[in-house]
């Protein structure tokens, strides 16, 4: 009785072993229903032999390697932001009280337009300023008058004549100088001592810090408003380190948005930047688009893709013919009839089903295109993984 339970509990454990195998198979590499170590197929170390005739080669497609050719790549996502080479950030010249804001955010504005208006009481001071070099000006001319006549008369040297007029002309610089400080504030009433920030550019206002009561200053540090130039914007993508090898500056781009559906924007790309995301491991590419009509929007969702020049003695097979362990990829190669050797190959970024393989293959060589998985399921089994 008890060798007949004992038996029973073997029949159960191998019961249970062969179908979590048959789970695993059928989870993890998915492939035709071929039975496990099938005496048809046999593996040596990386290499894999299918006896011929075996059912294993109605599952089997083979193909040529052969050269990348020119292609678009895969859409990635990308975020619209403003060219900043486009931009301008405005602030204060003076410390002092918002006493009015014209604008709200998002609005367009022309070149001069008012912003925002500020009460400072060091308006106080450049006016004071201005009066008195506006005096100092004035005996400076006198002075210079005098120094004239003596030298004419021949009671003093010409150098001093020389001197003079030097003198007023840095008197007169002064003066200017003054005056032009509080043209520039654009003084809005003599006793008010109030003065009107103005759009340094036309744009949209793209960000606006500022409220009325706000205390403002030069040394705040910050832009109280940005105005923006949207007739051109950026896309930003961050692509991962595989990803830009294959895409250099000056190289064409296309935008879409689920937003503007059924409207594609081209562009270029502007600048692939030399830094990479130490969590990510992507690296930001910049893309330039004309945006005459204004209809991309800066933090606008978007994708975008890439035209992709084919290198020199480039290749590129199926995306069935790749095997992966989850780390490494690997294609199998006909080294022989009937027989395929597991190669490790380095790859770009997928494009419409087609992959380019940067290392571990020849152009010419035979492959399996399709079906690999069968392959590489009796792999793993002879294995032990």
């Amino acid at each position: 009785m008890q060798s007949r339970r004992q038996a029973a509990v073997w029949a159960g454990a191998i019961g249970t072993s062969v179908l979590a195998v048959a789970l695993a198979a059928r989870f993890t590499r998915a492939g035709p229903a071929v039975p496990a170590g099938s005496p048809e197929m046999t593996v040596d170390k990386e290499t894999i032999a299918i006896a011929a005739g075996a059912p294993q080669w109605r599952y089997l497609r083979l193909g040529t390697v052969g050269e990348a050719v020119s292609h678009w790549s895969d859409a990635v996502p990308a975020r619209i932001t403003i060219d900043e080479t486009r931009a301008s950030k405005v602030g204060t010249p003076l410390p002092g009280r918002v006493t009015r804001v014209f604008v709200e955010l998002g609005q367009p504005v022309a070149a001069g337009a008012p912003l925002f208006s500020i009460k400072s009481p060091d308006i106080a001071e450049l006016r004071a300023g201005r009066e008195k070099a506006a005096v100092d000006l004035e005996a400076a001319r006198k002075a210079l008058d005098r120094v004239k006549a003596l030298v004419a008369s021949r009671a003093l040297p010409a150098k001093e004549e020389v001197s003079a007029l030097q003198q007023f002309r840095q008197t007169d610089l002064a003066q200017r100088l003054a005056e032009a400080k509080l043209g520039s504030l654009e003084v809005a009433a003599q006793a008010e001592n109030a003065f009107i920030v103005k759009a340094p550019r036309a744009g949209v206002v793209v960000e606006k810090n500022v409220l009325v009561d706000q205390q403002v200053s030069p040394e705040a540090g910050g832009a109280l408003m940005v105005v923006a130039d949207l007739s051109a914007v950026w896309a930003v993508a961050d692509l991962f380190e595989p990803q830009v090898l294959y895409v250099t500056e000056g190289s064409e781009a296309e935008l879409t948005s689920p937003s503007l559906p059924g409207l594609s924007f081209a562009g270029r790309v502007e600048r692939v930047y030399a830094v990479v995301d130490p969590a990510r491991h992507t690296i930001p590419v910049r893309v330039r688009l004309a945006n005459p009509q204004r209809q991309l929007r800066p933090n606008v969702y978007a994708r975008v893709r890439f035209a992709i020049a084919a290198r020199t003695a480039s290749l590129e097979v199926p995306a069935t013919a790749l095997v992966s362990d989850g780390e490494r990829q690997y294609v199998y190669v006909q080294s022989g009839d009937g027989r395929f050797a597991r190669h490790e190959v380095v790859t770009g970024p997928a494009h419409e089903g087609r992959v380019p393989v940067l290392s571990g293959l020849s152009r010419g060589e035979t492959i399996v295109e399709d079906g690999a998985i069968l392959l590489d399921n009796q792999m793993a089994i002879a294995q032990g993984d």
